[in-house]
């Protein structure tokens, strides 16, 4: 599967490219500058985007899936507002469906306490991005997930509407497992799930939504 990966500028979308070539897939980089092109073809892109050189919406050509890391793509640095990756969102949905993409998957870090006071403009901003993709004809997964760590993957999560446990992080390593996993799990096609580190083999863990 051809699957367009945003947000490559952190460590997890690195692992996120990796995984998915490790997985015979052909992963798609997106990246804000060209000195990332070298970096992502090593770990695997079959392709890579710079919008230094090419436009946004090029990069969807030919794709069947994206990946979107929230708060991790090109537009959103560090510092910027968080507004820019709404935006981003929206514009990512827009180029996936004029480019015929049918497979979504959004990841979101956010912790369920943050949900419960939508009042917040920032949450807010968070949510209806969310929303704006459960709207449309796409077969979509929203992940929202724990504090990502720069900690070795253990391979086992938990995962549900809401978690009961929560561990309060989790390694970017087994986000970027969760990810592209999430791709071809038909169990979680048109769900918005949580996950954090556990005890659950991650593949057992999707299977069980």
């Amino acid at each position: 599967m051809r699957v367009l990966v945003i947000g490559t500028e952190d460590m997890t979308g690195e692992h996120v490219v990796k995984q998915l070539a490790d997985r015979h897939h052909n992963p798609v980089a997106l990246v804000g500058a060209e000195n990332k092109v070298e970096e992502m073809v090593k770990l695997g892109a079959r392709d890579v985007v710079s919008l230094e050189k090419r436009d946004f919406s090029s990069a969807f050509s030919g794709c069947e899936a994206v990946i979107y890391l929230s708060s991790a793509s090109p537009r959103t640095g560090e510092g910027k507002p968080i507004l820019v990756d709404h935006q981003s969102v929206i514009d990512s949905v827009e180029a996936a469906k004029k480019h015929g993409v049918k497979r979504f998957v959004l990841m979101n870090t956010m912790g369920e306490k943050e949900m419960e006071s939508l009042d917040s403009s920032t949450n807010g901003v968070k949510y209806h991005s969310e929303e704006l993709l459960r709207q449309e004809k796409l077969t979509y997964t929203v992940i929202r997930t724990s504090m990502p760590v720069d900690k070795p993957g253990i391979g086992k999560v938990e995962a549900g509407p809401s978690i009961v446990h929560d561990k309060g992080e989790i390694p970017k390593e087994d986000i970027a497992s969760v990810l592209v996993k999430a791709l071809d799990t038909k169990e979680v096609y048109n769900k918005t799930f949580h996950v954090t580190s556990g005890e659950i083999l991650i593949h057992e863990a999707l299977q069980r939504l």
